[in-house]
């Protein structure tokens, strides 16, 4: 192997987080008797959280206000007369129910698994990411993880990374893989470890953060990491 330490993100690198957020968004709002326009709703959402969540990247905003800031400004936007308070755990209950992974997910773990350490290392809210990597078929493979909101600093911070190195002193030998070119790369790029940018759907990179290596398949980690 050519890295004593595999760091892997969660959410849109072994995880199919946007299946599992649609059917937990869908799901909770069926509870309280929205059963219409919730294609339309969603796309609404995402788009308030995808800001919400580079607002908890560059921490402007923490995780515990995180949780209920994006429904209040969801249900102001959508004139929707709902507790955010009362819908947040809901959801959040749901989402940790979505193990759905992405194709050649376990494949590669399994493959890597006993040739390296492997750690998850997510931005992401631990009441949501422990249950339902617990739960996935993934879990008996990974010997460390590491999830932002328990650690207290968010990737790309230093001192996620830092938390991570202090209990695994393998930085000389690391590598981080991961969908995210501002969270997962920049955060590696900074601290001074490899990067992979798992870019599936082969996007145009113009945010000048520029990864050590670019894979649109997990299966070509095989090749890379040997």
């Amino acid at each position: 192997m050519k890295y004593k330490l595999v760091l892997l993100d969660a959410d849109g690198t072994l995880f199919d987080f946007d299946t599992a957020e649609k059917q937990a968004f869908e799901k909770t709002f069926k509870q309280f008797g929205i059963n219409e326009n919730l294609e339309r709703l969603h796309k609404e959402y995402e788009i308030i959280n995808m800001a919400i969540w580079r607002d908890f990247e560059q921490k402007k905003i923490t995780s515990k206000k995180l949780r209920i800031e994006r429904f209040q400004r969801f249900f102001a936007k959508e004139n929707l007369d709902l507790d955010p308070k009362v819908i947040s755990p809901i959801y959040l209950k749901n989402l940790s129910k979505g193990t759905h992974l992405l194709p050649g997910a376990k494949e590669i773990v399994s493959f890597l698994f006993g040739k390296c350490e492997l750690a998850l290392a997510t931005n992401g809210l631990a009441d949501v990411q422990n249950p339902r990597f617990a739960d996935s078929d993934l879990a008996k493979f990974f010997e460390h993880i590491f999830i932002s909101e328990e650690i207290g600093h968010p990737k790309p911070d230093p001192e996620f990374f830092e938390h991570i190195f202090e209990k695994l002193p393998h930085k000389d030998s690391t590598i981080i893989i991961g969908d995210n070119l501002t969270s997962d790369i920049k955060g590696g790029n900074d601290f001074g470890i490899d990067t992979c940018w798992f870019n599936p759907n082969k996007c145009t990179n113009e945010s000048g953060i520029v990864p050590t290596f670019e894979i649109s398949n997990l299966r070509e980690l095989r090749s890379l990491l040997i």
